[in-house]
């Protein structure tokens, strides 16, 4: 835009015409003033963030009896004027469009809240209005996003939380697990607890978009009785017609019989009901590839990866960059290379499991730092060595930074942290999804897996060290590495919402728009 202006402003001196700020000034219609502030915010290399400042900027006209053109431009940075500008420059799209209300509806894990923290940071940066809703908790992770922080009473998370030890058992065992574990049953409970909550914030809020958490059925139902586009995402793997993840990790628990599907269709029917809302057939709903799925990992890591079509967008993980100086001051004193261990957060109370760690580790050249929860205390686990530093809670991407190798139970936020900064991994797996990761990360050559029940302090220390000195995995973990980051994260993100922005047409499911130039799959 102040190439075009200085282009005019030529011309005008080539014309003998007058120039400078000495015209008769007069104020510009105001989409027109909205375009000049957003295209001199792209110009000028982002001065300004929306949200926090804007632009005011002064244009001058010449005015004769044949047009109106502009000749010059000043501008200057000023607190945010209220309401907040209504219009954003898309430098990926090159275009000028509505600032969209976004809303992304979660679940109360950090498994499911960790990974889309950078997604909606990249979406607040570029100008939209996100609100972001979970439970309580997770108030203080998501504030510092910039984003509007919605609370709500979502269990699932909870629910899990109780049982973690117990499907831990069950499911590395190969015993089943008791009925009240089943996916489906846990599934109701977070529809019926959060839906009325759920439905009034929304209704009210009246977004433009919303980006729906696989898992919230409630989510899905209220998008589509609100008529809002949607965006389903996946934090772990996708499901279509050759790769079930339901089939693949709940085997062994309650089969999902035909009176089970009719029992859940008749809460969902009367939820609906009693708000006047249209209902939606769970049978072809565990049957239905949404319009548009985000998937949080890169298209290598998931099983049939090849199978899905243009309506999944492998994204690649989207948690918040932190810096590794946050974890400096956690890893014991030393040269040697440091080894992170974590069971992620729910799979803490295995005492044993701690114990073999120190055991296998005590007194090398490895500086060990270790979380072991809340639950347990590190005076429980006998004396520690000087090599060992143990937390109820780490910093873990801070400290991954600084890993050669991690142990972990193969969570897939955790997966895609330890790859995307080139740490191989020695995994654990606690339940049946993480046996498919751990399996995955085998087949792949990105590390190596140990089975709990079989878990012995010498099979720990070869292991760590087989993975370490394994030149062949460390040249496939960085391969992977490449293929993660390459994947576009956030920006892949922010680029797919912008284009249904600004092309109504995709928001109804037509793909045919979009390809690789558009976003990274």
């Amino acid at each position: 835009m102040l190439s075009i202006l200085y282009k005019w402003e030529q011309q005008r001196q080539r014309m003998g015409l007058p120039t400078g700020i000495g015209w008769t000034q007069r104020l510009m219609p105001r989409p027109l003033l909205i375009r000049i502030i957003v295209s001199f915010r792209a110009v000028a290399g982002g001065l300004t963030s929306i949200g926090r400042y804007c632009v005011r900027v002064r244009i001058h006209y010449f005015i004769n009896k044949r047009s109106t053109l502009p000749c010059a431009i000043s501008a200057k940075v000023v607190k945010q004027v209220s309401p907040p500008p209504t219009c954003i420059f898309t430098p990926a799209l090159g275009k000028v469009l509505d600032m969209a209300k976004i809303a992304l509806i979660n679940i109360d894990m950090h498994g499911h809240v960790n990974p889309t923290l950078g997604l909606v940071a990249e979406l607040r940066r570029a100008g939209h209005d996100v609100h972001f809703f979970s439970s309580e908790e997770f108030r203080e992770s998501v504030l510092p996003t910039g984003v509007t922080f919605h609370a709500y009473p979502s269990v699932i998370g909870k629910a899990i939380a109780a049982t973690a030890q117990i499907q831990a058992v069950a499911d590395t065992s190969g015993t089943a697990a008791p009925k009240e574990l089943a996916p489906l049953k846990r599934g109701l409970d977070e529809f019926s607890a959060t839906f009325d909550s759920l439905y009034r914030e929304l209704e009210h809020l009246k977004p433009d978009l919303m980006i729906v958490d696989f898992v919230s059925l409630a989510g899905r139902i209220i998008a589509d009785n609100l008529k809002v586009p949607q965006i389903k995402f996946y934090t772990t793997y996708a499901s279509n017609e050759h790769y079930d993840l339901m089939a693949a990790s709940f085997a062994k628990r309650e089969p999902m019989t035909l009176d089970a599907l009719n029992a859940a269709q008749q809460i969902i029917d009367t939820k609906c009901t009693a708000w006047g809302l249209k209902s939606l057939s769970l049978a072809k709903s565990l049957n239905t590839i949404a319009d548009h799925n985000l998937v949080f990992l890169p298209r290598a890591l998931q099983p049939h990866g090849d199978t899905f079509d243009e309506r999944f967008h492998f994204v690649g993980p989207c948690f918040l960059p932190v810096s590794p100086h946050e974890a400096s001051e956690l890893i014991p004193q030393g040269d040697g290379p440091v080894l992170v261990v974590s069971l992620g957060s729910l799979f803490h109370e295995w005492p044993e499991f701690y114990q073999s760690v120190i055991a296998a580790f005590r007194d090398t050249d490895w500086r060990v730092v270790m979380s072991i929860g809340r639950q347990l205390k590190a005076s429980d686990l006998g004396p520690i060595p000087r090599n060992v530093a143990i937390y109820p809670h780490i910093p873990q991407v801070a400290l991954l930074q600084h890993a050669a190798l991690f142990i972990s139970h193969g969570g897939m936020n955790s997966t895609m942290e330890a790859l995307s900064y080139e740490v191989p991994l020695v995994v654990i797996p606690q339940i049946e999804e993480q046996m498919i990761t751990a399996d995955n990360v085998v087949k792949m050559g990105l590390g190596m897996k140990l089975d709990r029940p079989k878990l012995t302090t010498p099979a720990l220390a070869e292991a760590v060290a087989t993975v370490y000195e394994s030149k062949e995995i460390a040249a496939k973990v960085t391969a992977m590495s490449e293929a993660i980051h390459a994947a576009g994260g956030p920006r892949a993100v922010l680029k797919l919402v912008e284009l249904m922005i600004a092309r109504p047409s995709v928001t109804k499911g037509d793909t045919s728009q979009l390809d690789e130039q558009d976003v990274e799959r």
